[in-house]
């Protein structure tokens, strides 16, 4: 009459069920790589971002971190090695953010097939707000939703907007804190470009 060891067996028949199921949800992830990034919108992996001691300078190596797709393509800062970043950080609410976003948007288009790639962090916002604004400004470049702020702590980011220039072997060349004009931005993708090789 003791059936109690069916009662144990059937909970952890359903224990392996739910841990399958959840690993078979994470490995649906799909790595990714430069040439297969799209113009969207991405969200940060949190668990992918570490804290560091001091910010990167030039001539560090980029604090890497991870993002998804809304389709489940898994991309991380390193997968880039071999190509130019410029990594910007910004927000809706922050005009010399949204006076700089054509330009960035502009550069993007015009260098993207020489391998240039873009991420457009937007700090703390909603998607919605991220969404409106893209469509406000007619802007595509891809843009990363870092909404508890993480990459922004890491990379240990002041004041918005800045930017960060890193080159094919995912060094810093150049820290930009403030708005850049037209100007500024190809200066400085004129160096990236050198430094990359």
């Amino acid at each position: 009459m003791r059936r109690w060891w069916i009662g144990v067996l059937l909970a952890l028949v359903v224990v392996l069920l739910v841990a399958c199921s959840g690993a078979s949800a994470g490995g649906a992830k799909q790595a990714a790589s430069a040439e297969t990034m799209t113009e969207g919108i991405y969200l940060i992996d949190a668990a992918s971002v570490r804290r560091t001691s001091s910010p990167p300078a030039e001539g560090d190596q980029a604090p890497d971190f991870t993002f998804v797709s809304e389709d489940g393509k898994e991309f991380s800062l390193r997968d880039f090695h071999g190509h130019p970043v410029v990594i910007n950080f910004w927000a809706t609410w922050c005009p010399p953010c949204r006076m700089e976003m054509p330009a960035l948007d502009q550069a993007y288009h015009a260098h993207k097939d020489n391998g240039l790639v873009m991420l457009a962090v937007e700090e703390m916002d909603k998607r919605a707000d991220v969404l409106a604004f893209r469509q406000q400004m007619n802007v595509s470049l891809p843009m990363l939703l870092d909404t508890q702020g993480l990459v922004g702590r890491t990379y240990m980011v002041r004041g918005l907007p800045t930017t960060f220039f890193i080159d094919g072997e995912g060094r810093v060349v150049i820290r930009w804190t403030g708005m850049l004009t037209e100007e500024s931005l190809q200066k400085n993708l004129q160096v990236l470009f050198e430094r990359s090789g």
